[in-house]
Formats: C-alpha cells, structure tokens, sequence
C-alpha cells in the first residue's frame, strides 16, 4: 500500500514566504552573519513548513539544497573560521526540526543537484561532488533525514564503463553518506535496470521513478520488477517518484497535477506492496494534497 506521500521544496500555500539565497559577491561585501541570518530564515521556515505538512497529513518532504546556500564555497570558508554544524543557533533549529521529524515519523530527504556526478571521468569533478554529498549528509543527520537521492551521472561515450566507475568511485565516500545514499533511474541514459545493476554491486537502495521509466522505455512494470526494486530496501521503507508528463504521457516536462489515470496506475501497483511515493509536480504541496484525496477515493470504492 502507499504509505507516506510528500513533494519538494516549495510549498505552494505558504507563499509569499519562501526561502531565501544570496550571492558570492553579497556575502563578501556584508560578512558571515549575512550568511548565517539568511540560513536561520531557511532552517526556521523549513520547520514551518514541516508544521503545516503535519496538520495536512503529508509525512513526506525533499529539503532544499540551498538552504544553507554557499557553505561548501571554498571563497566563503576562506572567509572566516565559521562553520554552520558548530554554531551553536543553527545546530539548535536543525534539533527542532529533527524532533519533529522523528515524533511524527515524517520522512526527509535531498536531491543534490545535476553537478553532484560521482561517475565523471575528471577527479576535480569527484572530489567537488564527494564535498557536497558530505554537506547534504551532514545536514540530513541533523534534521533526523532519511534518504540523499543521486543520479548515476554521465555517460561519457561509454555506458559500462561510466558505471563500473560510478562503483569503483562509491568505495571513496564516508559511511554516512553510504547509509543515505540512494539511486534513481533516469528518464535519458540510466533505466532501472542499469540502477539495479549498480545497486547489486554497491548495495545503495533503488528509488524508482515512474515518470522516468516509462519515458526511458515501453516496458510494462511487473511484480517481478516491483521485487527487486523492494530487495534493494535491506533497511526502511521503498520510496518511489510520481510525475506526470505536461502534454502528453511521455513529456519529459512534469505537469502541474498527478493525472487522475497516472494516480490509478500507481495505487493498482502497489495494492500488494509498501511504498512511500514523492510527488514531482510543478503545484508542490497542492498537487500532493490533490494526490491524496484521489487515493482516499480510490480507496473508497473499493471499501464499498
């Protein structure tokens, strides 16, 4: 059955509020505690955001990968001896949050973004992309988070060979990352027979996305799929991705909305297994909620 359902970042109702950013330039003209004021804004709005999950039955929420924007820029560490895990009021709001997270049993996870390539073929690409995984898990352990989703990157002309290096390349990080790390199909190079090659290799857990699979290939999903994307889960709940093509079914841009027929297919896969399903739709929180209302329905006629 689908158990938790959450979405990105971006939660829709709460606008104007949002987070905010800023700029290399900015930070050196106005110093770390510009930083760190805009980083307790993100960490304190994440916590509100969190909140109004909760009250809204959503137990599920990817964190943005800029919430503590510039951290790992070798230009902002240069500044000053200041560090966002060993301060002291930063540390104390990520405690709030992991609180939260871990009395309602809410889930939460990041997606470090398209430069994270632990696959390329250039070691200053690696070396930046093991940094960053090592920004994300530091933070997911203090927020009490669950899951760092990752790509498996490049193909760089040669599939096999970009994939026993993504391997070979996972033995360099840390165990922390390990036990977060997560792989995702791709909609363009890797399909989940790909990921699921790596993962027997590596043991990292599947994330399987549905919109990805199905633009990637006209396989049909089977039980026999379903097994051993579940295999891959040793610890904790599977967890899948839900999108929607905007136009049509194979549109590799996400629609606003799960489609009525995308959310029926989802919920007849997984009438007889456990999953946790991340939406991926462009209305955030609302497409999620919408989600939801549509399982209570579908539910609903099957009770009758």
């Amino acid at each position: 059955m689908i158990n938790r359902v959450g979405y990105a970042c971006i939660n829709e109702h709460l606008k104007p509020k949002t987070f905010r950013s800023c700029r290399l330039k900015t930070i050196k003209e106005k110093g770390i505690d510009y930083l760190k004021q805009i980083i307790l804004h993100n960490v304190e709005f994440t916590n509100e955001i969190l909140k109004w999950n909760l009250d809204h039955t959503i137990l599920m929420y990817r964190v943005t990968s800029d919430l503590m924007p510039l951290v790992t820029h070798r230009d902002v560490l240069a500044m000053s001896d200041w560090r966002w895990y060993e301060d002291e009021e930063i540390a104390g709001k990520l405690k709030a949050i992991q609180i939260l997270v871990q009395e309602n049993r809410m889930r939460l996870s990041m997606h470090p973004d398209q430069f994270t390539v632990l696959n390329s073929n250039k070691p200053k690409v690696v070396a930046a992309s093991i940094e960053y995984l090592e920004y994300h898990a530091k933070l997911m352990h203090a927020m009490g988070g669950h899951d760092l989703i990752l790509h498996v990157g490049g193909v760089y002309g040669e599939k096999e060979e970009a994939k026993r290096r993504f391997v070979e390349q996972f033995h360099l990080l840390s165990a922390e990352i390990k036990m977060l790390l997560r792989l995702e199909n791709d909609d363009k190079s890797y399909s989940i027979s790909d990921v699921l090659e790596i993962s027997e290799a590596t043991g990292i857990p599947v994330v399987f996305d549905y919109h990805h699979y199905r633009c990637l290939t006209d396989g049909k999903i089977t039980e026999d799929l379903i097994g051993k994307i579940e295999r891959t889960w040793q610890h904790g709940m599977p967890k899948m991705h839900v999108s929607s093509g905007k136009t049509y079914e194979k549109d590799k841009s996400h629609h606003a909305y799960i489609s009525w027929e995308d959310c029926r297919r989802v919920w007849e896969i997984y009438q007889r297994h456990d999953v946790d399903v991340m939406i991926e739709a462009k209305m955030k929180d609302r497409a999620a909620l919408r989600f939801l209302e549509d399982l209570d329905e579908m539910n609903g006629k099957v009770n009758q």
